[in-house]
């Protein structure tokens, strides 16, 4: 099941509208190079290290292959390359591509098979708010505290303290409830 939480957005297309609740990915798991390697190749002849390393070379070889201006295909899983953007001139003398050429990114285009896959039977569970830096564990915990001005706290009855000045009390990612 996908978590997610709710946090306040502006919506940048009509600003002067009032800010409303959005829902955002929670990330509730990190699974690194080797653990995946170990579950891909769980019941089967392959050892999980040559997996990884097999996973290695291949990452190895995507910037030299990005750098010649190649977009990548990984598989099933989709395709990779540069974008980037840049400040505008008046004449192509007066470009420097050094200091001018900004927000170099890459970008990853996930296959149609591997959305397909990703979509089939996906269902959604809300795991919180986020406001003001702070995740509060559940929508109730939220609409108490907009009540009462008092946050939840951790195994506790629900008798907190009022946010600090700037309400930062944890970084967005941070789920202080587990």
């Amino acid at each position: 099941m996908v978590k997610y939480k709710f946090t306040k957005k502006r919506n940048m297309i009509k600003p002067d509208e009032p800010e409303k609740m959005y829902a955002i990915p929670a990330i509730v798991n990190r699974v690194n190079t080797r653990e995946l390697c170990q579950v891909v190749t769980n019941n089967t002849s392959i050892n999980h290290n040559e997996a990884e390393t097999t996973f290695n070379l291949v990452c190895d070889s995507i910037p030299r292959e990005l750098k010649r201006g190649s977009s990548v295909q990984l598989g099933r899983l989709g395709w990779m390359r540069l974008s980037f953007g840049s400040e505008g001139v008046d004449s192509f003398d007066k470009f420097d591509p050094q200091s001018m050429i900004k927000n170099l990114r890459v970008i990853f285009t996930p296959s149609k098979e591997l959305m397909a896959q990703i979509k089939k039977d996906l269902s959604f569970e809300n795991v919180g708010v986020v406001e003001g830096g702070f995740t509060f564990p559940n929508t109730k915990s939220y609409l108490e505290y907009k009540q009462t001005g008092k946050l939840p706290v951790a195994g506790g009855n629900n008798e907190g303290t009022e946010p600090e000045p700037g309400g930062e009390t944890g970084g967005e990612d941070e789920d202080l409830f587990g």
